[in-house]
C-alpha cells in the first residue's frame, strides 16, 4: 500500500496526488491501494505541496508564481514531490513517473507508456533524487478542443501555458463541419452556445492543472463599442454596421468603414480619448468577470496596414498609441484592484517599437512576438548581417521575412518596454503542412528555441491547432523538450520520442524521413507568395528526385509497418497505424508534386482533389492526432496558383 499526503492547499496539487495515485496503481497492480489525505506531519509517504512549505529553497528564480521549480527526493515509497507553485508540484510528480519509467507521447492514454510489475512490495521503487528549474518560463500551446487530452498533456510534458483566443472560438472546429471533407462526411451542426460551454470546460481543466491560461488575443476592438454580448460577438458587417459606432472606428482613405468587412480585422481611432475609454472599460469589464484567466491578451486588429489615418492618429505610430491605451488600462485595473497580467502584442504594424511612448508599469505586462510572415525556412543566417530597418509607414509597411530582422526590431521594443517577452509562433498553424515527414520543421523549431533564449525571449506559446501529431508527433514533443531543458540535443530528443514510439528500429523509419525531406524539402513545398507568383513550383531537378527515390521510399516505410504491425507496446501500436496511413499520404502527395514540378498544374490539381477526398475517409478515425481541414486546406495555397493565400490577402 501507498501513502500519499498532502502539505499544502490547491486544486493542481489535489490533481497531482491523483495522478500520482493513478499512475502507482497502473506500476504496481498488486501493491495494495493508494492512500490519499492532507497531513503535514506523517512522513511514512509521498510529500506533495510548495517548496515553501517544505521550508525549501526558491531564491535561484525571480517570480514563483511565474517560474517552475521542480523538486523531487524520495527513497522507495516516501519522500518529498514539490514546485515552486501548485502547476509545478503536478509537473514534478509527471517528472517523477518518468523517473520510473513512464513515458508520454502522443496525447490520451494511447500515447503512454507505463511499465508494470506485479510486485506486492510497494517498496520496491527506485530512489530520485532531482532538482530542476526548465529553462523556459514560457512553454505553451493553443489547446481550444472539447478533448481535454491535449490539456491534459501539456504538464505531461513539462508545458506550463495553455491558451484559448477569442471570447468565443467559432472557427477553432473544422473538424465538426468536415472542411475540405464534405465529400465524405456531412458537415454537423455546432451552435455558439456549444462553443462557449465548450471553452469554459477547457478552461476549467487548465485551472485544474494550474496552468497559465492565456486567453483573447484579437476581438476586443470593434465589440467595445456596442458591448456586444458574447454570444454574437464579431456578428457586424458594413451593411449592419451601427451608426453610433462608426465615429470610433478607423479611417482609412477618408472612409470609417469595416476593413475587409469584417470586425476582427478593424482597428479603431486610438487617438480620440472617448473610444480608447470605451475599449478600456470593456477589457476591464472583462478582466473583472473572468478572473481565472493568468494573462489577458489585449491585441489590436488581426490584419495589417489598417490603422487610421486621422490627423491626429498619424501624429504617432500605432505601436505609439497602442502604449497610451496600455498605460490607461492598467490605471483603470489598478483602480479596480485587478492585478491581472495584461498581454499586448508585436504584430504586422506594431512590429516597429514606439518612438515616444513607453510603458509606465512594466510589471503587470508582457510582450507577445508574433512574427507571422516570417520565413520559415531559417532560423538566423551565419554570420549575423548588419541590417538597416526600413523606418514605419502608416499603412504601406511590409512585414519582414526574416526572423532576424524581425528579432532586430523586437530590440527596438527594450526601450519602451523592459519586462517579459515570449514569442506567439506559428509552426503549428499551417507551416507543418508542409513537412512531409515533420522531421524538417522538427529541426526548424528547435534551432529557433535556441535562437529566441539568445534574443532574451522567454519562450514560445504556439498558434493553432493542437492536433499536431502526423506522421508522429516529433515536432510537438521536440518544441515542448527544447523548451524545458537547453542542454538537451535535438538527436537526444529525436531518439528519445522515436525509440519510445517505434521501438529498436526507429532509425530505419528516420533516414526515410530524411530521404524524403531531401525529395521535397519544405522550402519547395512551403507556399511563399514569390513561388506561387512565379511558379517557382517548376522545377525538374525536384521532378528528377521524385521520379528516382520516392516510391522505393514509400515502399520502404511499407515494409517498416508490416514488419511492425503490432507493436509491443499500445503506443507503437498507435504509431504504426499512423504510419501506415502517412504511406497512403505520401503517395498522394508524391503525385501532386511530381506534376507540379514538371508544370502540369491542372494535372496536379485535380490530383490533389482526388487524393483530397479518398484520404478524407480516414478522418475520424486519426482525428486526434491529423487535422484534416488544416492539412489539405493549408496545402490547397500550394498547389492551386488561383487561390488567394489569407497570409498575403490580410
Amino acid at each position: 500500500m501507498f501513502n500519499v499526503y498532502k502539505i499544502s492547499n490547491a486544486e493542481p496539487i489535489d490533481f497531482a496526488a491523483e495522478e500520482l495515485k493513478k499512475y502507482l496503481r497502473m506500476m504496481r497492480p498488486e501493491a495494495g491501494d493508494v492512500k490519499i489525505s492532507f497531513n503535514k506531519e506523517k512522513t511514512d509517504g509521498f510529500r506533495l505541496g510548495l517548496m515553501s512549505d517544505f521550508g525549501l529553497d526558491t531564491s535561484d528564480v525571480e517570480d514563483t508564481d511565474l517560474d517552475d521549480i521542480i523538486y523531487i527526493d524520495t527513497k522507495a515509497n516516501t519522500g518529498i514531490i514539490a514546485g515552486s507553485n501548485p502547476r509545478s508540484v503536478l509537473i514534478a510528480v509527471y517528472e517523477y513517473l518518468k523517473k520510473l519509467g513512464c513515458a508520454f507521447y502522443f496525447p490520451g492514454i494511447d500515447g503512454e507508456y507505463i511499465p508494470v510489475s506485479v510486485t506486492t512490495d510497494a517498496t520496491d521503487l527506485a530512489d530520485v533524487k532531482h532538482r530542476f528549474v526548465p529553462t523556459s518560463r514560457y512553454r505553451g500551446q493553443s489547446v481550444m478542443n472539447p478533448d481535454s487530452d491535449y490539456i491534459d498533456f501539456l504538464p505531461k510534458l513539462g508545458m506550463n501555458c495553455a491558451m484559448i483566443e477569442f471570447k468565443l472560438p467559432t472557427t477553432q472546429f473544422p473538424t465538426y463541419a468536415h472542411t475540405n471533407n464534405t465529400e465524405n462526411f456531412a458537415p454537423e451542426s455546432l451552435s455558439r452556445e456549444q462553443v462557449l460551454q465548450w471553452k469554459r470546460m477547457c478552461e476549467t481543466e487548465v485551472a485544474k492543472r494550474g496552468l497559465q491560461f492565456h486567453d483573447i488575443g484579437h476581438g476586443f476592438i470593434v465589440d467595445a463599442f456596442s458591448n456586444t454580448p458574447i454570444l454574437s460577438a464579431d456578428s457586424f458587417n458594413n451593411e449592419t454596421l451601427p451608426e453610433n459606432i462608426r465615429p470610433y472606428i478607423a479611417m482609412r482613405n477618408g472612409e470609417r468603414t469595416l476593413f475587409q468587412n469584417a470586425t476582427v480585422y478593424t482597428n479603431f481611432c486610438m487617438s480620440n480619448p472617448e473610444a480608447r475609454a470605451k475599449v478600456i472599460n470593456y477589457v476591464a469589464n472583462y478582466a473583472d468577470n473572468h478572473k481565472n484567466i493568468t494573462h489577458l491578451h489585449v491585441w489590436l486588429a488581426d490584419g495589417h496596414n489598417n490603422h487610421c489615418e486621422c490627423d491626429e492618429c498619424r501624429k504617432m505610430n500605432p505601436s505609439d498609441w497602442y502604449m497610451v491605451l496600455m498605460n490607461e488600462l492598467d490605471e483603470e485595473m489598478t483602480r479596480r484592484n485587478n492585478d491581472m497580467k495584461i498581454v499586448f502584442i508585436s504584430y504586422v504594424d506594431t512590429l516597429w517599437a514606439p518612438l515616444k511612448e513607453k510603458i509606465k508599469n512594466p510589471k503587470r505586462f508582457a510582450l507577445l512576438f508574433a512574427p507571422i510572415f516570417r520565413n520559415m525556412s531559417e532560423t538566423l543566417p551565419d554570420p549575423l548581417p548588419e541590417i538597416e530597418l526600413e523606418p514605419y509607414v502608416l499603412n504601406q509597411s511590409e512585414n519582414p521575412r526574416s526572423l532576424y530582422e524581425a528579432l532586430l526590431h523586437l530590440k527596438n521594443w527594450e526601450e519602451a518596454f523592459p519586462g517579459d517577452t515570449v514569442s506567439f509562433e506559428y509552426h503549428f498553424w499551417r507551416h507543418q503542412t508542409y513537412d512531409m515527414t515533420g522531421l524538417q520543421i522538427a529541426k526548424r523549431l528547435y534551432d529557433d528555441i535556441r535562437a529566441y533564449e539568445m534574443f532574451g525571449v522567454k519562450g514560445i506559446i504556439q498558434c493553432a491547432s493542437p492536433c499536431n501529431f502526423f506522421p508522429t508527433g516529433l515536432a510537438y514533443y521536440v518544441g515542448a523538450k527544447a523548451l524545458y531543458d537547453k542542454s538537451l540535443s535535438f538527436d537526444e530528443i529525436a531518439e528519445e520520442y522515436l525509440y519510445g514510439i517505434l521501438g529498436e528500429d526507429w532509425r530505419e523509419i528516420y533516414e526515410i524521413f530524411e530521404k524524403v525531406s531531401e525529395m521535397l524539402p519544405f522550402d519547395y513545398v512551403t507556399s511563399s507568395s514569390a513561388k506561387r507568383r512565379d511558379n517557382k513550383y517548376v522545377d525538374l531537378k525536384i521532378a528528377k528526385g521524385l521520379e528516382l527515390g520516392m516510391q522505393s521510399a514509400i515502399e520502404a516505410e511499407k515494409k517498416f509497418v508490416e514488419a511492425h504491425y503490432n507493436g509491443d507496446r499500445r503506443v507503437r501500436t498507435v504509431a504504426i497505424r499512423l504510419l501506415e496511413k502517412h504511406t497512403e499520404y505520401l503517395e498522394i502527395m508524391y503525385g501532386v508534386f511530381l506534376a507540379k514540378s514538371k508544370g502540369e498544374d491542372e494535372k496536379a490539381q485535380k490530383l490533389f482533389e482526388e487524393g483530397r477526398i479518398k484520404f478524407g475517409r480516414h478522418e475520424p478515425a486519426i482525428r486526434k492526432y491529423f487535422n484534416h481541414s488544416q492539412f489539405f486546406g493549408s496545402l490547397r495555397y500550394c498547389t492551386q496558383l488561383s487561390i488567394v493565400d489569407p497570409i498575403f490577402a490580410i
